[in-house]
């Protein structure tokens, strides 16, 4: 049978059976080869009939840094278990490597292989295995009360978008709610909402939402505590399911402003299920405390645009974090907030929220960076970019392979269409903060805005050095055929490009799962 062999996929957990392997992270290193039938890949030269080995590799990253086990073993046997969700894999052999075992005797190695097949898993692994060729829609809320909250806010959502097979498509605004039922003195919460699609099934959302929250600190003791970050999931596709560890939809989701309110600006359109089924905006209109959500911000995705924190009777106050689903039924009034004020994209942001509603502008923006973590730079910037007041993305492009020369380092190259209200000069200060804000590897340039011509030294709109970079060529005609640069076709440019040899595309479905 077809092989694909993973070789040396390395990373750190923090698994054995002696209690310092419990708190020190070791270094793990896995190989695998995943048994299927490559012939219609062959023909195809598709890579949906295939395997992608980068949401493999990523997958068995994941697991490495996830959830203790004592054994290599245990270890080995999640690795198979991920891999034969991938329906196309018939068969696989995971071999997973100790190399810093702490026995006493000089060693070269030390390594477990276990090998299963489709058949040989049991029926509720299977089952649950089948699941991963289908995308989900869930809705995940997010809360807590400790600490830089929407430090640890942001950081869970980039957390979320990089789960295996998992792609966060929207982010609602911050919200402020206060601590109904709890001390007196207990700090506010933040809280917001966001949208994934996945390819996992339910279970494993939540089992992955659970390692993020105890990253963070999360320790599970009873519902009426302050905690550091707090997970759920709201909604599943629409499932239902009475299950004590995951029912679905949230129980209480229906009469909670706080979850309601950022769902409502995330999705206007939204619906909940269940018992308590019914349009999110009508569910919110019937909520007790649907006057006492207050939005604090919209652009708390990028770092630098901080949450106003300090008010009078938070003086003081101190708290562990918060399950704003499971720990509130009600808020009281609160005071409302100023954005701040300083940073690039806030000042973007406010601008932009100030204008009487001009009708929005294309935009076309390139990524590209040198980055080996390239794929998840483009797809937090994505995500920062959206989450900005008066944006919406509207295309994205495949993801491109750059090849350099003259010792310059490869890079991964992508292009995104949006419509915005922000002008030039605006967007071209927020694309700056949010690409600051990820990498120093990552860059994010305008590219053209319609109906704009700027020649200034901050703001030169079209972008001149893009009509001979098929960096940004390849992938803008892939996302728009027809698009134009100035007067030229965007086809026309690309077929003159001097670099076109240098650009191959690796994939046009990366934006929703893992790719590399």
């Amino acid at each position: 049978m077809d092989q694909i062999r993973l070789t040396g996929i390395r990373a750190t957990g923090k698994h054995g059976v002696l209690d310092f392997e419990h708190e020190r992270a070791q270094t793990f290193v896995v190989d695998a080869t995943l048994f299927l039938d490559l012939a219609a890949a062959g023909r195809s030269d598709d890579l949906n009939d295939t395997v992608d080995y980068g949401a493999v590799a990523k997958g068995i990253v994941a697991i490495i840094e996830g959830e203790h086990v004592d054994l290599i073993e245990k270890l080995a046997n999640r690795i198979v278990g991920m891999i034969l969700g991938f329906p196309a894999v018939c068969r696989t052999q995971v071999t997973v490597h100790k190399p810093n075992a702490p026995i006493t005797v000089p060693f070269d190695d030390i390594s477990v292989t276990v090998e299963r097949s489709r058949e040989t898993v049991d029926s509720p692994s299977r089952e649950r295995s089948s699941e991963h060729g289908q995308v989900h829609h869930a809705i995940i809320a997010m809360g807590g009360n400790q600490g830089d909250v929407t430090a640890t806010l942001r950081d869970a959502v980039r957390c979320i978008d990089g789960l295996p097979s998992t792609q966060v498509t929207g982010v609602s605004p911050l919200y402020r709610t206060d601590a109904w039922g709890m001390p007196e003195g207990t700090a506010e919460f933040r809280n917001a909402v966001v949208s994934v699609d996945t390819r996992l099934s339910a279970a494993e959302l939540l089992a992955g939402l659970q390692r993020i929250e105890a990253s963070h600190g999360r320790v599970r003791t009873d519902h009426w505590t302050s905690r550091t970050l707090d997970l759920d999931i709201i909604d599943f596709d629409g499932q239902e399911s009475a299950d004590p560890d995951l029912t679905l939809p949230h129980p209480r989701a229906w009469q909670r402003a706080f979850v309601l309110g950022p769902w409502l600006a995330l999705e206007p359109d939204a619906e909940l299920g269940g018992a308590h089924a019914g349009s999110v905006a009508q569910l919110l209109h019937e909520t007790s405390d649907r006057d006492h959500i207050d939005e604090i911000a919209d652009d708390w995705m990028v770092a630098g645009a901080q949450d106003p924190i300090v008010r009078d009777s938070d003086i003081g106050t101190s708290a562990d974090d918060v399950d704003a689903i499971d720990d509130a039924d009600s808020v009281e009034s609160i005071d409302s907030i100023e954005l701040p004020e300083g940073t690039a994209a806030s000042k973007a942001a406010a601008a932009a929220a100030a204008k009487p509603g001009p009708a929005s502008r294309r935009a076309v923006i390139s990524l590209d960076s040198v980055s080996t973590d390239a794929e998840h730079q483009f797809r937090q910037a994505i995500v920062a970019i959206d989450a900005l007041p008066g944006n919406q993305v509207e295309g994205i492009s495949p993801l491109y392979h750059v090849s350099q020369v003259d010792d310059y380092p490869d890079k991964m190259a992508a292009v995104m269409q949006i419509s915005t209200r922000m002008d030039a000069r605006e967007l071209i200060g927020a694309l700056e903060s949010v690409s600051s804000s990820i990498s120093d590897d990552l860059d994010l340039d305008l590219v053209d805005m319609e109906g704009v011509v700027r020649n200034e030294p901050d703001c030169m709109v079209p972008w001149p050095s893009a009509r001979e970079h098929a960096a940004v060529l390849a992938p803008w005609f892939d996302m728009d055929p027809d698009a134009k640069l100035g007067r030229d076709p965007v086809a026309f440019l690309l077929a003159m490009a001097p670099d076109a040899a240098q650009v191959g595309m690796l994939t046009d479905n990366w934006i929703i799962g893992d790719t590399l």
